[in-house]
């Protein structure tokens, strides 16, 4: 069995791991395609740094480890977190309306920026919770 990390490095480099779960044949048309666009076949900085948080690295670089939560630091951080996937429903359907509706069915800069507001202040909530769940284990 080839490594198809190697054979294939174009398509390695778009998209990482995931690239031995394509069927052979097609991951060779692919990296031939993806060769005469002139992709290069190593992965650009961004796409590593995309690479290693897919595989669960902390925004430090390094392996997150577990954390026990308690009951209702995991209350908190799960209403959070339902919250923050509304809010960027709503974001969502605000920029297909903005790319493809009337002007006047689209969402304000007003309103845009609040959604906004909330979906960071609801993360920093999620953040808060993990670092007291993270506090009590040290």
């Amino acid at each position: 069995m080839t490594n198809r990390s190697i054979s294939h490095p174009r398509l390695h480099a778009l998209i990482g791991d995931v690239m031995h779960e394509v069927p052979a044949a097609i991951a060779r048309e692919l990296e031939c395609a993806l060769q005469e666009q002139g992709l290069p076949s190593q992965s650009s900085t961004f796409l590593s740094c995309l690479n290693a948080i897919r595989h669960a690295d902390g925004e430090d670089g390094q392996p997150c480890r577990g954390i026990a939560l308690g009951a209702s630091l995991h209350a908190s951080l799960s209403r959070s977190l339902s919250a923050l996937g509304v809010v960027l429903d709503l974001l969502h359907a605000a920029e297909r309306v903005r790319v493809g509706g009337g002007s006047d069915q689209q969402l304000g800069d007003f309103h845009t920026d609040g959604l906004i507001v909330a979906a960071r202040q609801l993360v920093r909530e999620a953040s808060h919770c993990l670092a007291g769940g993270a506090a009590s284990l040290a």
